[in-house]
């Protein structure tokens, strides 16, 4: 249905709902004078004597869609009122006496219209006056809000284009930073100079992107797939640190009940705790990853131990400060991520809603 069709029958259903009221008080004073009419002959000689005004309103309504400039400052809706009263209001008070030249016997003509007008009393020209007062009021509400609803779409709408825009941006971050630190990891197998080792290290690099790839397609992944992609990342990690390389993850069952999330966020973590672990001494690592469910929220918490007198190696520096970006565009406030020294380990907490509101 189109805007005008439903303009049309919101504004003939809204006098027709006038009338029918307007006939129930006459109904009740008719029967005190032996009037013998039904109720619903009153409420139609109200509709014909309102129909004039019904007609305006929608005229009215028609202007305003064709010239919506002309609500843009109270001034002009002012001026736009004191027209519509100058224009509409002998009209309508001249519809109204034509159509009681039936009740007083007359001959329905413009003259006799005319002179049954001069004679109307006061109360008839007010209630015109309110009636045409309201019309106005209702009409030009509708058509500000219905400005206002397209404009706050139009806002969103823009807003929806941006985020996508920074979320793209963060994203051709992520995907060369995610290759070049594997790269490096991949280089370092190289400096081995075990073929075989670096030939599977570039194998399963290669699963790897074709994943990250496609996840940066997709707004939205399972978390479940998210882990399973850590873990073919550490399984390219052990090629290069072998047993050295230990990671303990816990409340795995969690992500059993499809928990979404944006794709590539554990990654960083885990890469982060490796580069603050593994390549800060020669020993076994210790990292921990985490998942537990509080109210309705799911926490992950990755930690490493820390250790103050070595220096990591140099990366790109974006993997944090990524995430936390597009946390604020995913979820707004909902979700977090904070990172804090506790009992001698570095823990960096994911805190994401259990249900991704629209």
């Amino acid at each position: 249905m189109s805007a005008h069709s439903r303009a049309f029958l919101i504004n003939f259903g809204l006098w027709t709902l006038l009338c029918a009221v307007a006939g129930i008080s006459t109904y009740g004073d008719a029967a005190h004078h032996l009037d013998v009419r039904s109720y619903w002959m009153m409420t139609l000689g109200w509709w014909c004597g309102y129909a004039v005004m019904m007609v305006q309103s929608y005229v009215l309504y028609l202007v305003y869609q064709r010239h919506p400039d002309w609500l843009a400052t109270r001034r002009r809706i002012v001026r736009g009122y004191l027209s519509y009263l100058a224009l509409c209001w002998p009209v309508a008070m001249l519809g109204l006496a034509y159509r009681r030249c039936f009740k007083v016997d007359l001959v329905p003509n413009l003259a006799n219209a005319w002179h049954y007008w001069l004679s109307m009393g006061k109360f008839e020209w007010f209630v015109v006056f309110v009636l045409l007062t309201l019309a106005f009021g209702i009409v030009v509400a509708g058509l500000l809000w219905q400005q206002r609803q397209q404009q706050t779409r139009e806002l969103a709408d823009m807003r929806l284009a941006l985020e996508r825009q920074r979320l793209a941006a963060l994203r051709g971050q992520l995907e060369p930073h995610f290759v070049f630190n594997t790269l490096s990891a991949i280089g370092a197998m190289v400096r081995t100079d075990d073929k075989s080792l670096a030939l599977e290290g570039l194998s399963r690099f290669g699963d790897l992107l074709q994943y990250a790839l496609s996840s940066s397609e997709r707004d939205w992944v399972s978390l479940k797939q998210e882990l399973q992609f850590v873990r073919d990342y550490l399984e390219l990690q052990h090629l290069r640190f072998g047993p050295r390389l230990q990671v303990r993850i816990e409340g795995e069952h969690l992500l059993d009940e499809d928990v979404e999330c944006p794709p590539m966020l554990l990654q960083p973590l885990v890469e982060n705790a490796l580069r603050h672990d593994l390549e800060c001494h020669a020993d076994s690592s210790d990292i921990r990853v985490t998942f537990a469910r509080e109210d309705g929220f799911l926490l992950v918490r990755v930690s490493n131990p820390v250790f103050p007198q070595a220096a990591p190696a140099a990366g790109l520096g974006i993997g944090l400060r990524g995430i936390r970006a597009r946390l604020a565009l995913a979820y707004g406030s909902l979700a977090s991520l904070d990172v804090a020294r506790t009992d001698g380990r570095f823990v960096a907490a994911l805190r994401l809603p259990w249900q991704v509101m629209d």
